[in-house]
């Protein structure tokens, strides 16, 4: 009962500060409706990043969601320097390079988002094989010098017991 209680009260908690948020960013967007406009439509590839990103920690919108504002912040810097107006706004959209950049920035943002996990998973298999390998140097060495009595293997070449082995391990110790 009493789990049902928190989880009441996280969501009026969270109703009232989405309700709060709401009322803020509405009248804010009202006051400066052009870049609103402008931040609405070029920032979309953002708002599907968002949607579709199943991960909790919602990785895509934030890589494609960065780079598509720097796509947008451009044609943000001039709204503001020349004519604040819906018609500037307009005059944007009607610009196909504008297009390119907020939505090129995007695309990049989601060949970086697709692109950077697995040459990490590459990289890193790549250094654990030459750390496999550096370490095998080292045993032959090792073994060079002391004896193979030292190696110590259980596991012959193809990663199973050796017969002589699983021989040894069937026996009682004491036998």
């Amino acid at each position: 009962m009493a789990r049902g209680g928190k989880s009441g009260g996280k969501k009026k908690k969270r109703k009232g500060s989405m309700l709060t948020l709401i009322l803020l960013i509405i009248p804010a967007g009202l006051v400066v409706l052009p870049t609103s406009i402008l931040f609405g439509i070029g920032m979309i590839p953002t708002i599907v990043a968002y949607v579709t990103d199943r991960d909790p920690e919602k990785s895509a919108p934030i890589t494609v969601g960065g780079l598509n504002f720097c796509g947008c912040m451009p044609y943000a810097i001039e709204l503001w320097k020349h004519n604040h107006t819906i018609g500037a706004a307009g005059k944007i959209f009607m610009d196909p390079l504008a297009w390119l950049i907020m939505y090129g920035a995007a695309a990049i943002g989601w060949a970086l988002y697709f692109g950077i996990p697995p040459m990490v998973a590459n990289f890193e298999v790549m250094r654990a094989e030459k750390r496999v390998s550096a370490l095998k140097d080292v045993k032959v060495g090792l073994v060079q010098e002391w004896g193979p009595e030292v190696a110590g293997d259980l596991f012959d070449e193809a990663g199973g017991l050796s017969p002589d082995e699983q021989g040894q391990l069937a026996e009682p110790a004491g036998a």
